[in-house]
């Protein structure tokens, strides 16, 4: 009887310890901390939402269900519940309201809050958590005053915490024109969904134009196109200096995402080479007799296109390539 009473006693004084460990976690002493539990009396559904979410992962020290809960982001609620009517919890942790603590912190679009003050809260984290916002500062959605919850839904929402359903949607409320080049029929398969727009860019920043998440647009094309990188015999210099003199990444009318239909693509760099370099131009004798180009047999790429003949545009190994031929 005796050793049972002393089992019970160690058992309700690990319990006691636990206990006092969670009310701990959840309410900070002296700093206006209510916890979690408090929060949830009334917000409900986003407590619901949010704990769903990675943001509640309390078994992961690096989210905020891990530190303070919901004030975690929207700072100490004391002030808020006394604000509403509510009662703070009398165990003596939570301290009366002091400067700047009149309320809670509103994030969303009727924060009082500025938009760099917004986004602190998230960088506090995640800035140091990954790579991918380092270079957020600076960069062209931070200039435009853009802030984390145009994008990401905190509360939880679509997959990776996203305001939309998918990435193209999110990216495509402001990249309207991008949004029409990729329903065009040569496009990469980004509606298809075997894509998203963070494959090529990296919209927290980076050090090349236009968000490129590599460090230049060819090192990213390489990627995927590695059959394109070379070093070749006998190069093509439009290659080597960016896909993008030929091709137009997100969407084009013309065959292999080519910014212009051939021959008219190639005869803006090559209008003075050893083909004519006027379209379907005739030769004056040919004029003269009143011939079309229909019917005059002349070396244009009629009907046809430069490819056929050049077909390793993109550069060749051949000792007998030098046009590109072979």
């Amino acid at each position: 009887m005796e050793s049972r009473m002393i089992i019970l006693g160690c058992v309700g004084g690990v319990l006691l310890l636990t206990a006092s460990v969670l009310v701990a976690q959840e309410a900070p002493p002296g700093q206006g901390y209510v916890g979690t539990q408090v929060c949830r009396q009334c917000h409900a559904p986003y407590y619901q939402s949010y704990i769903q979410t990675p943001h509640g992962v309390k078994e992961d020290k690096r989210t905020p269900e891990a530190k303070f809960g919901c004030e975690s982001c929207h700072g100490p609620g004391a002030a808020h519940v006394r604000e509403q009517g509510g009662e703070v919890p009398g165990n003596g942790l939570a301290t009366p309201a002091g400067p700047g603590n009149a309320s809670i912190q509103v994030l969303g679009p009727k924060s009082k809050l500025s938009v760099e003050e917004r986004n602190a809260i998230c960088l506090s984290c995640h800035e140091t958590m990954t790579t991918k916002v380092a270079l957020w500062h600076g960069s062209p959605h931070e200039s435009r005053n853009l802030t984390c919850m145009d994008c990401h839904a905190v509360h939880g929402g679509h997959p990776k915490g996203l305001v939309k359903p998918t990435e193209l949607e999110t990216c495509t409320t402001c990249h309207q024109p991008v949004k029409a080049e990729i329903y065009k029929n040569s496009h990469h398969p980004i509606r298809e969904g075997r894509m998203e727009c963070a494959s090529c860019h990296n919209p927290h920043g980076t050090v090349t134009d236009k968000l490129i998440a590599a460090h230049s647009i060819n090192e990213k094309c390489y990627e995927c196109h590695t059959e394109k990188r070379g070093p070749f015999l006998w190069e093509h210099a439009p290659v080597t200096e960016s896909c993008m003199t030929c091709h137009t990444p997100h969407g084009s009318s013309h065959g292999r995402l080519l910014a212009a239909k051939t021959p008219f693509l190639c005869q803006s760099c090559h209008s003075n080479s050893r083909h004519p370099g006027t379209l379907y131009a005739l030769r004056p004798e040919q004029a003269s007799q009143g011939l079309s180009v229909f019917q005059a047999l002349n070396n244009r790429a009629f009907y046809r296109n430069c490819l056929n003949c050049h077909s390793q545009i993109h550069g060749s190994n051949h000792p007998s390539g030098k046009s590109l031929g072979r």
